[in-house]
């Protein structure tokens, strides 16, 4: 049997249709709010994005990002405008305006969410789906740039720490260079002061024992005592040479070598270097010859002392090293102004070896049967010094066997005028007549001597060991010169010359003293001494020096 339709429940479905459609209708036919457009401006000109996509892609450059959305009827329904939030960028929801476009300037570098929210029909917020907006950073800010510039702060760190200790091992290079500076002159000052006392020591000795020879020489004495005391003179002699050249060598070392710049005639000075180096050439039975070329200038400027010593050093070497033949030394004008000095000998030659190591300090040339003739090492190291000290150089030309030729070039300049030539002073064996001497000394041997000298020479002399003494003598007598030793006890010569000139007493004074340094002649000249002499002193040194004094 066919079932009876249900009337009441199609009744109440039917009402309940009716009921919905109306709403279907009203939410199907109503849009919906959606982004409709994005655009930004790039690189001076506007940009339209495409928002259907899940990411759009912007750059740092990017300005003035706008986002419009489309309201829908969302405004003619009188509901709620949309929203949107910019994760990331804004803090939260941001409504719509009602002219539907949001301006973002300038987004920071970043994923950026953008989400878009609206009223519901049933009035509840309901969110679209999330676009991203990927914001690149500047280059700047990149990761390949974040680790350049890593990489780079690391190398500059690295840079920086090695600069830092190659400063530190500059810095201590110049601290120890400056210690070694410092070291080495107060070595070279500590060695100059050594030399100076060991000379000054040595000196006053060397004045007993030359003087006492001397002595001995004017004595009766048998051929075999004359051999002796002449054998001490020269080893007394030779030990002097030596320590005046240590002393030289010193006082270059220094930088206290104090070079004259004045004029001197050059005719006298070979003269004087012809008459010292003739007779060491005959005693050997050497020949023995002075030439001077023409063209040379009557008078130079410069410092004739060391001129003269250059001369006399490498003529002596060559007598020394020569045992047959001859030395010749040659005098010519130099290309520019000066001289050149050429000495030559028919000695045994010199090897490369030899030549190389010639000039230095205590190297010997060798003889060929090995013998050194005697020398200290020291002569021709002082040529090369004092060359160098005035400008010029010094070459030698030699072959084993066949000789040597040592070459001066001395670039001095002429003097101003041609200076007379001054008459030669002969030495004086006596005075005219007997002088009243008074000798200040306190060594008692070197006063013995210079009493026996210069009694052996006529005159009359009284002894003051000090400075005291030497006061109290003047008082008693009248005396017509007197010689001062610079080193006293108590009053030096310095003090007692000053004292005597302020006591207005105009005898003639003399330095005696045994010191080899430059400022102790100038000192005396200035304590008004009116001569200079420096131990050991000769019978003749003595007599030059009262004959000038008194004149």
């Amino acid at each position: 049997m066919a079932a009876k339709p249900n009337v009441a429940g199609l009744l109440a479905l039917g009402l309940a249709l009716l009921a919905w459609l109306p709403a279907a209708f009203a939410e199907a036919s109503s849009g919906a709010a959606a982004i409709e457009s994005i655009r930004v401006e790039r690189d001076g000109r506007e940009l339209a994005l495409d928002p259907s996509g899940p990411m759009l892609r912007l750059f740092a450059t990017d300005r003035d990002v706008r986002v419009r959305v489309s309201r829908g009827d969302a405004a003619a329904a009188g509901q709620a405008p949309p929203r949107l939030w910019l994760q990331g960028h804004d803090p939260g929801w941001v409504v719509v305006p009602p002219s539907g476009e949001l301006v973002y300037p300038r987004l920071s570098p970043g994923r950026l969410r953008l989400h878009l929210s609206e009223v519901g029909a049933d009035g509840r917020w309901t969110g679209r789906a999330a676009l991203v907006l990927l914001v690149e950073p500047p280059w700047w800010r990149t990761q390949a740039a974040l680790a350049s510039a890593g990489l780079l702060l690391l190398a500059a760190g690295v840079w920086l720490a090695w600069m830092r200790r190659a400063r530190q091992r500059r810095r201590q290079a110049w601290q120890l260079a400056q210690a070694r500076q410092q070291l080495a002159e107060q070595h070279s000052e500590a060695k100059s002061r050594f030399l100076a006392t060991l000379g000054h020591e040595i000196r006053t000795p060397m004045t007993g024992v030359l003087g006492m020879a001397e002595l001995l020489q004017g004595s009766a004495l048998d051929p075999q005592q004359r051999h002796q005391v002449e054998a001490i003179q020269r080893a007394g002699r030779h030990l002097l040479r030596l320590v005046n050249d240590a002393l030289d060598l010193a006082r270059i070392e220094a930088g206290k070598l104090v070079l004259d710049d004045a004029p001197f005639e050059l005719a006298p000075l070979l003269q004087d270097v012809e008459g010292l180096l003739q007779p060491l050439a005959q005693a050997k039975g050497l020949a023995f010859s002075l030439q001077c070329h023409p063209g040379l200038p009557l008078a130079l400027r410069g410092d004739a002392t060391r001129v003269r010593q250059i001369l006399f050093n490498l003529g002596h070497n060559a007598i020394k090293f020569c045992e047959h033949g001859g030395v010749a030394v040659e005098v010519a004008a130099r290309p520019g102004p000066g001289l050149v000095l050429t000495v030559r000998d028919t000695g045994p030659g010199l090897g490369e070896e030899q030549q190389a190591r010639l000039f230095r300090r205590f190297e010997r040339g060798a003889m060929r049967d090995g013998d050194h003739g005697g020398g200290s090492g020291l002569g021709l190291a002082i040529c090369r010094e004092l060359s160098a000290a005035m400008g010029g150089v010094i070459r030698v030309h030699s072959e084993a066997g066949r000789g040597a030729e040592f070459v001066v070039e001395l670039p001095l300049a002429a003097a101003d005028a041609p200076l007379a030539a001054a008459p030669a002073r002969a030495v004086i064996a006596s005075p005219a007549s007997a002088m009243q001497l008074l000798l200040v000394e306190d060594d008692a041997v070197v006063a013995e001597v210079v009493c026996g000298l210069l009694a052996r020479l006529g005159h009359r002399v009284v002894h003051a060991p000090h400075g005291l003494a030497a006061l109290a003598e003047l008082e008693l007598a009248r005396f017509d010169l007197a010689l001062l030793d610079l080193d006293l006890p108590s009053i030096d010569g310095l003090a007692l010359a000053r004292l005597i000139r302020g006591k207005g007493l105009v005898l003639p004074l003399l330095a005696l003293t045994a010191r080899a340094d430059a400022e102790a002649e100038p000192a005396a000249r200035a304590a008004g001494m009116d001569g200079f002499l420096r131990k050991p002193v000769t019978g003749d040194i003595l007599s030059e020096a009262i004959a000038a004094a008194v004149a």
